[in-house]
């Protein structure tokens, strides 16, 4: 497992896999499926690490190139918000992304499904005064892992909570070209699978049902992921 590395495939060819996880996670959210892929090669990320490395302001630049990147990046929740970012602002060209429980626009508009302002407003202000007991709050309200443990470092930063309000990717899949596949699970209050009916996905896009419901389906669907990364 490898943060940051700078060639985009193995000696070998195959392409390096690049995981992004979501709000109040450290990267060790990802090991199961690391168990069940350990022949592969993973740049594995939070969501505080990956902006820092991709979504630098300009003028801080951090010596990766957008090709530089894994071939293939999977997020799930802000972490697929996040890559879509990328991908906009060509910080990242992959040849394909894996958007699991994500959404183009985290909040609600007319005509737009997704969370309340104040809702969003109501968990930041919270994750400013306490970030651990807002993070345990988060993962405990939505089923989302063990809701004891400690975020680890940046992971319960307002400032992800920040990107989920100003991301707004719907133009990108609209007309992309990058081979996106779209995972959505039935009944996930955050992150509402009717969103993919709002909006013209370009053909490059494929949206997937997950197996299991919720915005913590991902939790229970390991071996169903890594088999499409296979």
């Amino acid at each position: 497992m490898t943060e940051g590395a700078d060639e985009a495939v193995e000696p070998g060819g195959a392409p390096r896999i690049g995981l992004v996880g979501g709000w109040s996670f450290s990267a060790a959210m990802f090991n199961p499926l690391l168990g069940y892929r350990s022949d592969a090669s993973f740049d594995v990320y939070d969501w505080h690490s990956f902006a820092q490395t991709w979504l630098a302001p300009c003028g801080q630049a951090t010596g990766l190139s957008p090709d530089a990147g894994p071939g293939v990046w999977l997020g799930w929740s802000l972490g697929g918000g996040l890559l879509l970012e990328a991908l906009a602002r060509d910080r990242i060209r992959p040849k394909r992304l894996i958007l699991i429980s994500a959404t183009p626009r985290f909040l609600a508009e007319a005509g737009w499904p997704g969370v309340s302002r104040a809702e969003w407003r109501a968990l930041r202000q919270a994750a400013r005064r306490q970030p651990q007991a807002a993070a345990q709050a988060f993962r405990r309200r939505f089923s989302l892992g063990d809701a004891d443990a400690f975020p680890v470092e940046n992971s319960a930063d307002v400032v992800g909570l920040d990107w989920l309000a100003d991301i707004d990717a719907r133009g990108l899949l609209a007309s992309t070209s990058v081979p996106i596949e779209v995972w959505l699970a039935a009944d996930d209050p955050l992150i509402p699978a009717g969103w993919a009916d709002s909006l013209p996905l370009s053909p490059a896009v494929t949206v997937r049902r997950l197996s299991r419901p919720g915005h913590g389906a991902l939790f229970a669907c390991w071996a169903e992921l890594a088999d499409r990364l296979a």
